[in-house]
């Protein structure tokens, strides 16, 4: 059955399954969440979803005064995230045979309106199902056994429903991982709610990073699932002892087949003035940075055991895979691998939004035009072609939106890359590679120096360790203030990769300050991977989408570089 968008039948449809699910109690979701969902699918039903922003909802539905500022007061996050959680539990009980799904896409406000597409048969009981919904969602299972929780997941892929009038392209499983409660143990009384909190707090953070599933697990779980049913890649186990103000925590990352212990690490904090949320929120942001984070620990491990996590038609996850490790080391070896990876999965078939927006960020890369023997007009062009390609398949998709503020910038609209750019990180706030990527193009591409250099320092406080381009950028906006000195993270980076553009700028800030034998180390690299002039040096530079002021500023510096190389 097919709906016209904002057609009276549409709307009678998704008003009587609203009527529906708030009949059934929707799992107990507060009067506030009640009203949220019917601003919500009123607003979008009306025509009007494209005014619904953190603003509206604040003002018009919570009661909150004029001068709302979301970054002061996050009521809008926090209530949205329990909306969401509250819809994906009541469809996958009490209203998993609704003939349309109300869900709302992590990263944004406005509601989608999903056909179901009738009952589905029972699904072939295999370990890795098909992906057909957005990665990055957080099924919670309140209440369910694991073999409930688990077979209800294998359900809910294979019967996904199709959203009105897109069609679907079979794509990647993204890597399940699974949270049990935190074991709590506490000198005082009264603190029992904090395991339950830590266990929500970190689902919903995990959900952020959209290239992994995340199932929080109830207090039965883990015994009874049937060996063949799809299950977790990994389960986080973590302890937690609070004793006076000293707090201790102890993560474990299981690899979910064997039983293995893949990964651990100790957190331990102060609790300032008996602040226990705080604590929470900061403890949460460093096991999510550490386990979520693309270049993370899950990111390497599931890069390593590809064919164990994926199925056979699942290469669009691994051209993420091999793109966050080519993100995070810079080295031709890895982007090589990764750039294959999405040809042969183009040449397969349809794509998703994501392995789409992966091709076009890996189009726009300087490694891509000796690789392809394109010109840097050509690549560019299908750069941007990928990019709307994805964008009409999920806008709201991160690094969708990633590719097409990268491409607008490349492309010279300053003005749609700083609307875009900013509006993603409105909506992924706490996601420490947007908020670092969005500063580092701030500096380098469009002149927003202090808004760049905020947005890389509240990167950094949230995960230290990122990719070297927010390194690259701090050190340039360094050369740019004429701050010349030394700087370790470029020093390292340079050290660990074979990228022109990296050694470039540590090139131009050794030249500046007079570093003669750095300088000379420098060069020496550059020409042994191609890069042997004043003039090759520049046409790195000249790769990138960076400002003309900032390519003139740093190949003034490379000049000085080589004219002190022949003068010795």
């Amino acid at each position: 059955m097919s709906f016209v968008a904002n057609g009276p039948e549409l709307k009678l449809i998704v008003l009587e399954e609203l009527h529906r699910a708030f009949d059934s109690g929707l799992d107990g979701v507060s009067e506030r969440q009640r009203n949220l969902l019917t601003y919500l699918a009123t607003e979008e039903l009306e025509g009007r979803g494209d005014r619904i922003k953190a603003y509206s909802i604040a003002t018009e539905v919570f009661g909150r005064p004029k001068n709302f500022d979301p970054q002061q007061d996050s009521i809008v996050r926090v209530e949205m995230a329990r909306l969401r959680q509250a819809l994906e539990r009541y469809y996958l009980t009490e209203g998993k045979d609704a003939s349309v799904v109300i869900s709302i896409p992590k990263g944004q406000y406005r509601p989608v309106f999903t056909r179901a597409e009738g009952p589905a048969a029972p699904p072939p009981m295999v370990e890795i199902a098909p992906r057909k919904r957005k990665l990055g969602k957080v099924a919670l299972f309140a209440g369910l056994t694991f073999a409930g929780a688990v077979a209800g997941v294998a359900a809910w892929r294979f019967a996904a429903p199709v959203p009105l009038g897109v069609q679907v392209a079979s794509g990647a499983r993204s890597p399940i991982v699974a949270i049990p409660p935190f074991e709590f143990h506490s000198d005082r009384e009264g603190q029992d709610f904090v395991a339950g909190g830590l266990q929500a707090d970190l689902a919903d953070t995990l959900s952020d990073y959209q290239w992994l599933t995340v199932i929080p697990l109830n207090e039965e779980s883990g015994a009874g699932a049937p060996p063949e049913v799809a299950k977790p890649d990994f389960i986080i186990r973590a302890s937690l002892r609070l004793l006076g103000d000293q707090v201790k925590a102890t993560v474990l990352l299981l690899d979910a087949r064997s039983g293995a212990a893949r990964w651990t690490n100790r957190y331990e904090m102060r609790l300032s003035a008996g602040d226990v949320m705080a604590m929470q929120r900061d403890l949460v942001a460093k096991i999510g940075r550490d386990v979520g984070n693309p270049f993370g620990i899950v990111a390497d491990i599931a890069r390593a055991q590809e064919g164990a996590i994926r199925a056979a038609s699942d290469e669009a996850l691994s051209c993420q895979l091999r793109a966050f490790h080519y993100w995070k080391t810079f080295k031709s070896q890895d982007y090589a691998p990764a750039w294959r990876c999405f040809v042969d999965a183009e040449a397969r078939g349809p794509l998703d939004a994501e392995t789409l927006a992966i091709g076009a960020l890996l189009s726009l890369d300087p490694l891509n035009f000796p690789l392809t023997n394109r010109t840097l007009a050509e690549a560019r062009a299908q750069a941007s072609l990928m990019a709307g390609r994805a964008a009409q398949m999920n806008e709201s998709d991160f690094l969708t939106r990633v590719a097409n503020y990268a491409v607008a910038l490349c492309g010279g609209d300053i003005e749609a890359f700083r609307a875009q750019a900013r509006e993603t990180i409105e909506r992924f706030p706490n996601n420490p590679l947007g908020l670092a990527d969005v500063g580092a193009r701030f500096i380098l591409g469009s002149g927003d120096y202090t808004e760049g250099s905020a947005l890389i320092e509240k990167a950094r406080a949230i995960a230290a360790d990122l990719t070297p381009v927010d390194t690259i950028a701090v050190a340039v906006d360094a050369l740019r203030r004429g701050a010349y000195e030394d700087r370790p993270g470029l020093r390292r980076a340079a050290a660990r990769t074979d990228s022109a553009v990296v050694l470039v700028v540590e090139l131009a800030l050794a030249a500046a300050r007079g570093d003669h034998d750095r300088a000379a180390n420098i060069r020496r690299q550059l020409a042994e991977i191609g890069f042997p002039d004043q003039k090759s040096a520049g046409e790195a530079l000249d790769s990138t989408c960076w400002s003309q002021n900032i390519r003139d500023l740093v190949k003034s510096k490379v000049t000085l570089a080589f004219v002190e190389a022949r003068a010795q």
